[in-house]
């Protein structure tokens, strides 16, 4: 569970989401997801971040992203990996 100052928060913002993770990229494979393929989102987006404001993700979603990571699961990667890993231009 996910407390912040003794108190489990509704939403959390991309910096304490990558902390509570505790790895930055798998945050944004799962932000990616959200964004877009809504059939498999990993987590909610309460608020997408813009200038001058933070993206804020739902707390319980974020806490079952890491139960599915938990149970073996991994978030798809981003397009950009994808060219990496399969050696795509």
């Amino acid at each position: 569970m996910i407390t912040i100052n003794g108190i489990r928060p509704l939403a959390v913002n991309k910096k304490q989401a990558g902390v509570a993770l505790g790895s930055v990229k798998t945050l944004q494979r799962m932000l990616w997801c959200a964004r877009h393929q809504p059939e498999d989102p990993w987590v909610k987006i309460v608020r997408e971040g813009r200038p001058g404001t933070e993206c804020l993700i739902d707390t319980a979603s974020l806490e079952a992203a890491y139960a599915r990571i938990y149970h073996g699961e991994t978030p798809p990667p981003m397009p950009s990996e994808r060219k990496v890993m399969f050696g795509r231009n």
